[in-house]
């Protein structure tokens, strides 16, 4: 098995050409790209479009996470609505959802919900992050050259693995570990972490 891991870590090492150091992370207007992304997605989940006027955005200062959760709380009771859930996806945006025992959001709700949103943008951190084009490159030059190829050394195949381009869109919201073809168990998956690196290069 040692033998099996040197002969891994030779060959990816060979492969690999990411940059040693890590590209600088997003800047201003990054994070401002970010926001307008999250805004486009969120009023597409809402069913608003067509319906009503969109709401402006706010050009103030993005807000940490426990910060704008508190501000969204606060703009949703304000208007009326005490009782909300939100989900959040790269794909998706933002998206107000039923809570248990309430009644499902109305159109009037969801306008609401999106102009609370509207109002107040986000520092990008922990779940909602955005990632510079070069940290993106980064990132999948990383899967590319050195996690995939490992992991299918170990016997794992990926069916689905998505372009660069694809992976850009995504915000770089895709992992190998999470995309083998057939699911792994916990130990299988510490097993592979050891073996191949962890499931994305340190950014900071």
């Amino acid at each position: 098995m040692h033998a099996r891991i040197a002969v891994v870590a030779l060959v990816a090492l060979s492969l690999c050409g990411c940059v040693a150091v890590p590209p600088p992370g997003p800047t201003d207007a990054d994070i401002a790209d970010f926001n307008q992304t999250l805004l486009d997605r969120t009023w597409a989940r809402t069913g608003l479009d067509g319906i009503a006027d969109r709401p402006e955005a706010s050009a103030g200062k993005p807000l940490d996470e426990d910060s704008w959760s508190r501000a969204m709380g606060e703009c949703m009771s304000d208007k009326g609505i005490t009782s909300f859930g939100t989900s959040y996806s790269a794909e998706a945006g933002f998206e107000f959802v039923q809570v248990s025992g309430a009644e499902a959001p109305t159109i009037a709700d969801q306008f609401i919900f999106y102009s609370c949103v509207a109002a107040h943008p986000l520092v990008p951190s922990r779940m909602f992050e955005a990632l510079s084009d070069e940290q993106l490159d980064y990132i999948y030059d990383y899967y590319q050259s050195w996690l995939i190829p490992c992991a299918v050394m170990q016997g794992y195949s990926f069916s689905d693995v998505p372009t660069r381009t694809e992976f850009k869109a995504l915000a770089g919201q895709w992992s190998p570990y999470y995309s083998v073809d057939i699911a792994i168990s916990g130990a299988d998956y510490e097993e592979l972490e050891r073996v191949c690196g962890a499931e994305r290069p340190s950014l900071y």
